[in-house]
């Protein structure tokens, strides 16, 4: 009965393994991660944190990506709210990409503070930074825009 036992519980124990076994979606690349290489037809996933308490969220800046290397084909937000603190909250804004054309191409990223940033921001365009409102104290640097920049390389398969 024991070897009738483990006959059939070898292949119920490889199908779970191997069902586990697909398509693991795009790479993930985070701040640290500076050069990305990736082949012509991948997609890919740029991933950087955010603290929604204090205002803070990531665009894309000029120059935009050469768009015969990469295009983005997506943007969103995974956000973690502290069930505690009313506003507060931190998590990740994710920017996905698709490698289209061999090539090299920079994507930079640009963390803005509430009002620091002035362009396309939710629209999904290019964002830049915008000065100080007048009458407005300068922010010290701690609250100043942050450019990230990316160098994506792509491959011919």
């Amino acid at each position: 009965m024991t070897s009738t036992l483990r006959r059939l519980a070898l292949p119920a124990l490889l199908t779970t393994v191997l069902a586990g076994c697909g398509d693991p979606g795009p790479d993930t690349y985070e701040l640290g991660e500076n050069r990305i290489q990736v082949d012509v037809g991948e997609e890919f996933t740029l991933s950087v944190p955010v603290d929604t308490a204090m205002g803070e969220w990531w665009y894309t800046t000029t120059p935009e990506p050469d768009p015969d290397v990469v295009r983005r084909t997506d943007r969103r937000e995974e956000i973690e709210a502290d069930d505690d603190a009313v506003g507060s909250g931190s998590g990740t804004d994710l920017f996905d990409f698709k490698a289209v054309g061999p090539g090299t191409t920079r994507i930079r990223l640009i963390q803005c503070p509430r009002g620091a940033c002035a362009g396309g921001g939710s629209a999904g365009g290019p964002v830049t930074p915008s000065p100080v409102p007048s009458g407005s104290p300068t922010p010290g640097k701690k609250y100043r825009a942050t450019i990230h920049t990316y160098t994506v390389t792509v491959r011919t398969s």
